[in-house]
């Protein structure tokens, strides 16, 4: 099968979709499809072989963080060659609906005749821009062959606005990399113990929180340590922030292969954002072993509920209380990493691409409505005439 994955967030920008993207790209070709993925240019960045891209990604302010819009020149033409030179046989988006990818991919998807397939990974609050285009673009949704959610989460969002056969089929993680590869039995922490955070630094992500539970957590805890793992622009801000507090923050920057490792070495991985449509970095934590305190949302119960603790996002005296208690706690945090292990396996690629593969199946089945072709107002008279 040829595929073409489509997605507005890609490496060398980190965070889930990039991940999913990527790795859902690695097991289709591994299993013999020709998989490209369609992306915008993102500076200078070492790509996959079989990554292509179209226009120039800018950064913007979206939902609470940084989020990215492809600008450039008849990019719905430059589509639709890609697809064209890859003989592409149905295309995936990631990011339905949300501009721009999200949009002139189906359109482009249209001009060669080729069924769309939609991942939604998304969870907002409201949305001003579906509420003004909301006919045209449930028009494009109704045209789509599949459109799948990552969560409940997710569906809740965009039933706000949009009706569709949604269909759940969550992110996947790489199991053979997020392994516990012998993570240590959780012991009392004593002194030292390691707290993790992995994640872009903006508002959403809730660094904040976590910061200011530091001196609470360090009064039961003298020692303990915040590792920061992840870069964005508020990098500058955060760091002058612990310092204020006094506390023993390492800012690590941005992190890829070294994640596996931070998980294994942490005591417990914190995780307070306050919008989340998933919890990809909560799956790879659980599968290294790792003991999670996060924010109570609609999508980590979903993800996580049973695995991890779940606080308040935007209450630091609750996060110091939540991550003191399981510091002194090493049989339930060595329980934690038993089920959440196990957990993670639900997610691994092979079931995830499995789900996916039925979908493509099943959407080359589905006729493809192509635009009709615009006439001038002379062959509209000649053919009433006639």
């Amino acid at each position: 099968m040829r595929i073409a994955l489509v997605a507005e967030d890609y490496y060398p920008q980190l965070g889930g979709i990039p991940e999913h993207v990527h790795h859902l790209a690695l097991e289709l070709n591994r299993r013999g499809h020709d998989t490209i993925v369609i992306t915008a240019r993102m500076g200078d960045s070492l790509d996959a072989p079989f990554v292509r891209r179209i226009g120039r990604s800018i950064v913007i302010y979206a939902n609470g963080g940084m989020a990215r819009i492809t600008a450039g020149w008849r990019l719905t033409e430059q589509m639709a060659r890609v697809l064209r030179e890859h003989r592409t046989e149905v295309m995936h988006v990631h990011g339905g609906l949300s501009p721009v990818l999200g949009i002139i991919g189906p359109w482009a998807a249209r001009r060669v005749g080729i069924p769309v397939v939609a991942t939604h990974h998304s969870w907002f609050p409201r949305s001003i821009g579906y509420r003004l285009f909301k006919r045209p673009l449930q028009t494009l949704l109704d045209q789509h062959a599949a459109s799948i959610a990552v969560s409940s989460a997710a569906i809740d969002a965009m039933g706000r606005y949009f009706t569709a056969p949604w269909e759940i089929i969550p992110n996947g993680v790489d199991v053979d990399l997020f392994h516990d590869r012998g993570h240590p039995a959780a012991t009392a922490s004593g002194d030292h113990p390691r707290l993790l955070f992995l994640g872009r630094l903006e508002p959403r992500t809730g660094l904040d929180v976590v910061l200011s539970a530091m001196p609470k957590i360090m009064a039961r805890f003298p020692g303990a340590e915040l590792i920061v793992a992840g870069g964005g622009p508020w990098l500058k801000h955060y760091r002058k922030y612990a310092a204020r507090l006094g506390a023993r923050v390492t800012f690590l920057g941005r992190v890829l292969e070294e994640r596996p490792a931070l998980y294994r070495s942490a005591d417990i991985y914190l995780c307070p954002t306050s919008r989340a449509s998933f919890g990809v970095t909560l799956i790879e934590a659980m599968g290294c072993g790792a003991p999670i305190v996060a924010s109570d949302l609609p999508a980590f119960r979903e993800v996580a509920g049973n695995e991890a603790v779940l606080v308040p996002a935007a209450d630091p005296d609750a996060w110091a209380e939540a991550t003191i208690a399981l510091l002194a706690d090493p049989a339930r945090r060595d329980a934690m990493s038993r089920a959440g292990r196990e957990a993670a396996a639900v997610f691994a690629w092979p079931r995830v691409a499995d789900q996916l593969l039925a979908v493509y199946q099943r959407a080359l089945g589905t006729p493809v409505v192509r635009p009709t072709a615009r006439r001038s107002r002379r062959s509209k008279a000649a053919a009433a005439a006639t």
